[in-house]
Protein backbone atom coordinates (compact mmCIF):
# COMPACT_ATOMS: atom_id res chain seq x y z
CA UNK A 1 0.00 0.00 0.00
CA UNK A 2 2.86 2.38 0.82
CA UNK A 3 4.39 1.81 -2.62
CA UNK A 4 1.15 2.89 -4.35
CA UNK A 5 1.00 6.08 -2.29
CA UNK A 6 4.56 6.98 -3.27
CA UNK A 7 3.83 6.33 -6.94
CA UNK A 8 0.62 8.39 -6.76
CA UNK A 9 2.49 11.25 -5.05
CA UNK A 10 5.28 11.13 -7.66
CA UNK A 11 2.70 11.17 -10.46
CA UNK A 12 0.86 14.13 -8.93
CA UNK A 13 4.11 16.08 -8.57
CA UNK A 14 5.06 15.27 -12.16
CA UNK A 15 1.68 16.44 -13.49
CA UNK A 16 1.79 19.62 -11.43
CA UNK A 17 5.20 20.60 -12.77
CA UNK A 18 4.72 19.45 -16.35
CA UNK A 19 1.53 21.44 -16.97
CA UNK A 20 3.04 24.77 -17.95
CA UNK A 21 1.44 27.34 -20.24
CA UNK A 22 2.61 27.62 -23.84
CA UNK A 23 5.23 30.28 -24.41
CA UNK A 24 4.63 30.95 -28.11
CA UNK A 25 4.11 34.57 -29.05
CA UNK A 26 2.78 36.20 -32.17
CA UNK A 27 5.23 37.38 -34.79
CA UNK A 28 5.33 40.04 -37.47
CA UNK A 29 4.30 38.46 -40.79
CA UNK A 30 4.05 41.44 -43.14
CA UNK A 31 4.42 45.19 -43.32
CA UNK A 32 3.79 47.88 -45.90
CA UNK A 33 6.40 49.06 -46.64
CA UNK A 34 8.35 45.86 -46.06
CA UNK A 35 11.49 45.61 -43.96
CA UNK A 36 14.68 46.51 -45.83
CA UNK A 37 12.69 47.52 -48.93
CA UNK A 38 13.48 50.46 -51.18
CA UNK A 39 10.45 52.46 -52.27
CA UNK A 40 10.15 55.54 -54.48
CA UNK A 41 8.00 57.65 -52.11
CA UNK A 42 6.70 57.59 -48.57
CA UNK A 43 3.26 55.89 -48.46
CA UNK A 44 0.26 57.67 -46.88
CA UNK A 45 0.17 55.08 -44.06
CA UNK A 46 2.19 52.24 -42.58
CA UNK A 47 0.60 48.84 -41.99
CA UNK A 48 2.02 46.04 -39.86
CA UNK A 49 0.39 42.60 -39.77
CA UNK A 50 0.97 39.93 -37.12
CA UNK A 51 0.24 36.19 -37.02
CA UNK A 52 -2.46 36.54 -34.32
CA UNK A 53 -5.26 38.93 -33.41
CA UNK A 54 -4.31 42.07 -31.48
CA UNK A 55 -6.19 43.82 -28.71
CA UNK A 56 -6.73 47.55 -28.39
CA UNK A 57 -6.56 48.77 -24.80
CA UNK A 58 -5.90 52.49 -24.40
CA UNK A 59 -2.57 53.44 -25.95
CA UNK A 60 -1.07 49.96 -25.64
CA UNK A 61 -0.26 49.68 -29.37
CA UNK A 62 2.05 52.09 -31.14
CA UNK A 63 3.88 52.72 -34.40
CA UNK A 64 6.49 55.41 -34.89
CA UNK A 65 8.31 56.10 -38.14
CA UNK A 66 11.49 58.18 -37.94
CA UNK A 67 13.33 59.70 -40.88
CA UNK A 68 17.14 59.84 -41.04
CA UNK A 69 17.19 63.06 -38.97
CA UNK A 70 15.11 61.47 -36.19
CA UNK A 71 11.86 63.32 -36.94
CA UNK A 72 8.69 61.29 -36.28
CA UNK A 73 6.86 61.04 -39.60
CA UNK A 74 3.77 59.30 -38.19
CA UNK A 75 0.61 61.17 -37.24
CA UNK A 76 -2.71 60.43 -35.59
CA UNK A 77 -3.78 57.34 -33.71
CA UNK A 78 -2.88 53.72 -34.33
CA UNK A 79 -5.74 51.70 -35.82
CA UNK A 80 -6.16 48.07 -34.77
CA UNK A 81 -8.09 45.77 -37.11
CA UNK A 82 -7.73 42.10 -36.21
CA UNK A 83 -4.05 41.21 -36.57
CA UNK A 84 -3.16 44.52 -38.26
CA UNK A 85 -1.85 47.83 -36.92
CA UNK A 86 -1.85 50.92 -39.15
CA UNK A 87 -1.00 54.58 -38.72
CA UNK A 88 -1.05 57.59 -41.04
CA UNK A 89 2.22 59.15 -42.20
CA UNK A 90 3.04 62.79 -42.85
CA UNK A 91 3.33 63.55 -46.56
CA UNK A 92 6.99 64.14 -47.31
CA UNK A 93 9.42 64.20 -50.20
CA UNK A 94 12.36 63.29 -47.92
CA UNK A 95 14.56 60.45 -49.07
CA UNK A 96 16.82 58.20 -47.04
CA UNK A 97 16.47 55.49 -44.44
CA UNK A 98 13.35 55.38 -42.29
CA UNK A 99 13.20 53.47 -38.99
CA UNK A 100 9.92 51.91 -37.84
CA UNK A 101 9.41 51.10 -34.15
CA UNK A 102 6.30 49.21 -33.13
CA UNK A 103 4.63 47.88 -30.00
CA UNK A 104 1.60 45.59 -30.18
CA UNK A 105 -0.44 43.66 -27.64
CA UNK A 106 -1.52 40.19 -28.77
CA UNK A 107 -4.88 38.71 -27.80
CA UNK A 108 -3.08 36.52 -25.22
CA UNK A 109 -1.75 39.67 -23.51
CA UNK A 110 1.88 39.39 -24.60
CA UNK A 111 3.58 42.57 -25.76
CA UNK A 112 5.49 42.43 -29.04
CA UNK A 113 8.10 45.12 -29.62
CA UNK A 114 10.32 45.47 -32.63
CA UNK A 115 11.78 47.66 -35.29
CA UNK A 116 12.81 47.58 -38.92
CA UNK A 117 14.00 49.97 -41.59
CA UNK A 118 13.12 50.81 -45.17
CA UNK A 119 14.50 53.35 -47.64
CA UNK A 120 12.91 55.98 -49.83
CA UNK A 121 14.89 56.65 -53.00
CA UNK A 122 13.55 58.25 -56.17
CA UNK A 123 14.69 55.62 -58.66
CA UNK A 124 13.25 53.74 -61.61
CA UNK A 125 13.15 50.25 -60.02
CA UNK A 126 12.38 49.64 -56.37
CA UNK A 127 12.61 46.51 -54.27
CA UNK A 128 8.90 46.87 -53.51
CA UNK A 129 8.31 45.97 -57.17
CA UNK A 130 10.71 43.02 -57.00
CA UNK A 131 10.13 41.66 -53.51
CA UNK A 132 6.87 39.72 -53.13
CA UNK A 133 7.52 37.40 -50.17
CA UNK A 134 6.05 38.50 -46.83
CA UNK A 135 8.31 39.09 -43.86
CA UNK A 136 8.70 36.08 -41.61
CA UNK A 137 10.41 36.44 -38.26
CA UNK A 138 10.96 33.69 -35.77
CA UNK A 139 9.48 34.21 -32.30
CA UNK A 140 11.73 36.01 -29.90
CA UNK A 141 12.54 34.59 -26.51
CA UNK A 142 10.30 35.87 -23.77
CA UNK A 143 13.08 35.77 -21.21
CA UNK A 144 10.90 33.59 -18.96
CA UNK A 145 13.27 31.01 -17.45
CA UNK A 146 10.68 29.76 -14.94
CA UNK A 147 9.46 26.90 -17.15
CA UNK A 148 12.89 25.30 -17.51
CA UNK A 149 13.48 25.53 -13.76
CA UNK A 150 10.14 23.85 -13.07
CA UNK A 151 10.98 21.02 -15.48
CA UNK A 152 14.43 20.54 -13.94
CA UNK A 153 12.97 20.59 -10.42
CA UNK A 154 10.29 18.05 -11.33
CA UNK A 155 12.90 15.79 -12.93
CA UNK A 156 15.10 15.99 -9.84
CA UNK A 157 12.19 15.25 -7.50
CA UNK A 158 10.93 12.31 -9.54
CA UNK A 159 14.45 10.96 -9.98
CA UNK A 160 15.06 11.22 -6.23
CA UNK A 161 11.77 9.47 -5.48
CA UNK A 162 12.60 6.64 -7.89
CA UNK A 163 16.00 6.16 -6.26
CA UNK A 164 14.36 6.06 -2.82
CA UNK A 165 11.81 3.52 -4.06
CA UNK A 166 14.51 1.24 -5.46
CA UNK A 167 16.55 1.48 -2.22
CA UNK A 168 13.43 0.79 -0.13
CA UNK A 169 12.48 -2.21 -2.33
CA UNK A 170 16.01 -3.61 -2.08
CA UNK A 171 16.01 -3.36 1.74
CA UNK A 172 12.57 -4.97 1.96
CA UNK A 173 13.88 -8.19 0.32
Amino acid sequence: MRFRQIIALAGAIFLAFSASPASAHTVLVNSIPQSESIISSLPPEITITFAEELIDIGNSNSIEVFDSSGEDMSQGQVTVAGPTLSKALITSEKTGIYKVEYRAVAADGHVIKGEFTFSVEPSGVTTAEIKVDPITNSPSSSGNKLSIYLILSATAIIGGLLILIFIWKKRAK
